[in-house]
C-alpha cells in the first residue's frame, strides 16, 4: 500500500527540539529528509549523496549535514529512520488498512444486496438482449 500524502501536525513540530534547535536551513533539508523517508516508506538508503540530493540542496549537505541527521537513527537493516515518522507512518498504515477494509466490506454489501435484488440477473438479461 502507497501512502503518498503524509499528515504533518505542525503543533507538533514547532514544539520539538528539532524545530527550536535548527536554523531555517537545517530545518528545509530536515523537512525534504522526512518527505523522501516517507515517500520510501519510512527508510533513507545510508547514502550521503543520495541524502545530499534529498535534502534540497546537494552543495549546503556539508554544512547542515551533523546538525539533520542526528534526528535520524541508523536501523538494523542499515538505513536511516526517524522515531516521528515511524510513528506517524505506522498510524497512517493502520488507518489506510482499515479504510480498506471498510471499502471491501461496503463492496460485498453491495455485491450481495445486488444478488439478493435481482439486479446482477437483471444487467445479464439487457447484455444478452442488445447482442
Amino acid at each position: 500500500m502507497e501512502l503518498l500524502g503524509m499528515l504533518w501536525w505542525v503543533d507538533r513540530w514547532r514544539k520539538s527540539n528539532a524545530y527550536t534547535s535548527m536554523n531555517l536551513k537545517s530545518q528545509a533539508a530536515y523537512r525534504n529528509l522526512l518527505d523522501e523517508c516517507w515517500l520510501r516508506g519510512g527508510k533513507l538508503p545510508n547514502d550521503d549523496h543520495v541524502l545530499a540530493r534529498a535534502c534540497g540542496d546537494a552543495r549546503q549537505w556539508s554544512n547542515v549535514r551533523a546538525t539533520v541527521m542526528r534526528w535520524f537513527y541508523l536501523g538494523t537493516d542499515g538505513c536511516f529512520h526517524n522515531k516521528t515518522l515511524d510513528e506517524v507512518l505506522l498510524a497512517a498504515r493502520s488507518r489506510a488498512q482499515t479504510l480498506e477494509r471498510y471499502r471491501e466490506r461496503s463492496r460485498e454489501r453491495m455485491r450481495n444486496n445486488r444478488r439478493r435484488l435481482g439486479w446482477d440477473q437483471d444487467q445479464d438479461l439487457r447484455k444478452r438482449s442488445a447482442n
